[in-house]
């Protein structure tokens, strides 16, 4: 089960972070040179860069406190997580940039800016699925299906924490 107070923990933080949901996301981690944010909200990265190291310190805490891994396990599931986390980041790169242009752009959206924001969310979505879909098949080859099937049902209710603060903090197009 969940743990509730590493719960609270995580999403105690995720409520910190709402101040920049339009932002950022918090579980993402950046490129150390540039920017992922647009250009008009360059200068809050770093301090999204820093609440993005520590929300993913605590996803990595509630993912370790809910699976329940043996030492054998442990051993083959924590690099396949490094890499898995190492590839959503790149994704979620992608959604902090969509995000910080809709907010950059939502008082005077074109019709063509809305509907590249669109096209960029659903090929943002894929992305994500297909990094899902590699990442089963790899941590399947090396763990069981529950042991699987269990990391990507924490993996996705913490996804679900994230996604419900940026839905409760990003306004709607005008």
């Amino acid at each position: 089960m969940f743990h509730r107070a590493q719960s609270a923990r995580f999403g105690a933080a995720l409520v910190a972070i709402s101040a920049f949901a339009a932002f950022a996301c918090p579980s993402l981690s950046a490129a150390a040179d540039a920017p992922v944010v647009n250009e008009k909200f360059a200068d809050l990265d770093p301090a999204i860069k820093m609440m993005r190291e520590e929300a993913g310190q605590d996803r990595r805490d509630i993912v370790k406190a809910n699976m329940l891994l043996t030492e054998t396990e442990a051993a083959k599931f924590w690099p396949l997580y490094d890499s898995y986390r190492d590839a959503r980041n790149k994704v979620g790169d992608r959604k902090v940039r969509l995000i910080s242009d809709f907010a950059a752009n939502k008082d005077a959206m074109t019709q063509d800016q809305a509907a590249s924001l669109t096209k960029e969310y659903f090929s943002i979505e894929k992305q994500k699925i297909a990094v899902k879909e590699k990442y089963v098949a790899r941590m399947s080859k090396v763990l069981s299906s529950r042991t699987v099937a269990r990391f990507f049902q924490i993996d996705q209710k913490l996804d679900a924490i994230v996604d419900a603060s940026l839905a409760a903090n990003i306004p709607l197009i005008h």
